[in-house]
């Protein structure tokens, strides 16, 4: 199977959960995520707000001993802002809520991040991930290097979304 046929596959599935669903499956992958040891050692961590049925981690904007930053996109490009309680939010044209850009204010580089949680539609057991196809999380992380002292990337998804048979990566 092609990358477009397993994505609609599965953002199909994913659209049939209903919101109790989605509430008790979030639930139950934040309390994963904070008892980890990665989320435990990391300090700026990197995370989205859920569209369209994606696990919601909005509980960890309250944990207060960590710095968290939300992804805005602008053209082809993602950034990340630091989130504060007074940050605005608006819709991108896709729907997602994200920061309102503010060209005063410096975004986060990548290698200022300990950690990043991305939205996935499905991943393998090899560690690949199918987002959406947009590419922003590729682009953005692009030039970090892979060593003990890079960003960990970690994608955030459902138990269903995991693909047995390894993912077109091209």
């Amino acid at each position: 199977m092609n990358k477009t046929t397993i994505r609609s596959q599965l953002l199909k599935q994913r659209k049939s959960l209903n919101p109790n669903q989605i509430a008790s499956l979030s639930e139950k992958i934040v309390k994963h995520i904070t008892q980890s040891e990665l989320y435990q050692q990391a300090n700026h961590i990197a995370l989205y707000l859920p569209f369209n049925g994606e696990v919601d981690l909005t509980a960890l904007l309250q944990v207060e001993h960590k710095k968290h930053y939300l992804p805005s996109i602008q053209g082809k490009h993602m950034q990340f802002q630091r989130h504060t309680p007074s940050l605005l939010l608006k819709k991108h044209r896709y729907g997602i809520d994200q920061p309102e850009f503010i060209g005063s204010l410096q975004p986060v580089q990548p290698v200022q991040l300990d950690l990043c949680l991305m939205p996935l539609v499905g991943f393998d057991l090899n560690g690949n991930r199918l987002g959406m196809g947009g590419g922003y999380y590729d682009r953005y992380f692009e030039h970090i290097v892979t060593d003990n002292n890079a960003t960990q990337l970690a994608g955030i998804g459902y138990q269903f979304q995991q693909q047995q048979q390894k993912l077109p990566t091209q």
